[in-house]
């Protein structure tokens, strides 16, 4: 079927004022068929399993000082879904069905910071046992998601630290993890950009496509 000459009109009217057209919202709620979907790609807990999350999680190279972003990651609804399947044995479609399809969801970012030489908030990197306090070094860090120039407010904040083994039976802390919870109906499919600015004025970022992410 050809457009209508009036729709040609409107797009091209739309065109001369710069308009930008409308991005789609991110597939959210999630159907029942999303669901079996998302359960079936995380029931495989296999090679297929890991090709389609590792399209979720960027590795970066790492700086010559400072502290090392090493990884961010985005999961949305979908991932969500296919990760419980992934851990959880006997568990079948209709019981993702029912857990997931009226379950409020995030989108959910996460970043991975590594301590370097030259970075180290644990003084001497000091071995830590888990009771003991830690400095909350990750909150030095300012995470942001962008839409375009838009960025988007987080729901939720939250972090920790990363422990490690040596020679000792005690922990030593290696790094933190820092997440972000975001409300999946303010995300659109589309170019979302993460960005962190450390606290030695590095600015580390990410694109991913959410537009070809599910």
């Amino acid at each position: 079927m050809r457009p209508s000459r009036k729709l040609l009109e409107l797009s091209a009217l739309a065109a001369i004022a710069g308009l930008a057209v409308p991005a789609f919202a991110l597939n959210y709620p999630l159907s029942s068929t999303a669901i079996r979907d998302a359960y079936f790609l995380g029931n495989h807990k296999d090679r297929l399993t890991a090709d389609f999350l590792a399209g979720y999680t960027h590795r970066l190279p790492a700086p010559r000082t400072g502290p090392y972003v090493d990884e961010i990651g985005i999961d949305t609804p979908f991932t969500e879904v296919v990760r419980h399947s992934e851990r959880y044995a006997n568990y079948n479609a209709p019981d993702a069905v029912e857990e997931f399809q009226h379950k409020p969801l995030t989108v959910c970012v996460h970043v991975d910071i590594a301590l370097t030489p030259s970075y180290s908030p644990i003084p001497g990197r000091a071995v830590t046992a888990f009771y003991e306090w830690v400095p909350d070094f990750w909150n030095d860090f300012k995470v942001t998601l962008l839409q375009g120039t838009q960025a988007i407010p987080a729901q939720h904040r939250r972090g920790g630290p990363f422990y490690a083994y040596g020679s000792t039976e005690l922990p030593y802390i290696v790094g933190a993890r820092i997440e972000l919870d975001f409300d999946p109906t303010e995300i659109e499919a589309a170019a979302t950009t993460i960005e962190v600015l450390t606290p030695d004025g590095q600015k580390v970022e990410t694109t991913f496509d959410l537009g070809k992410l599910r």
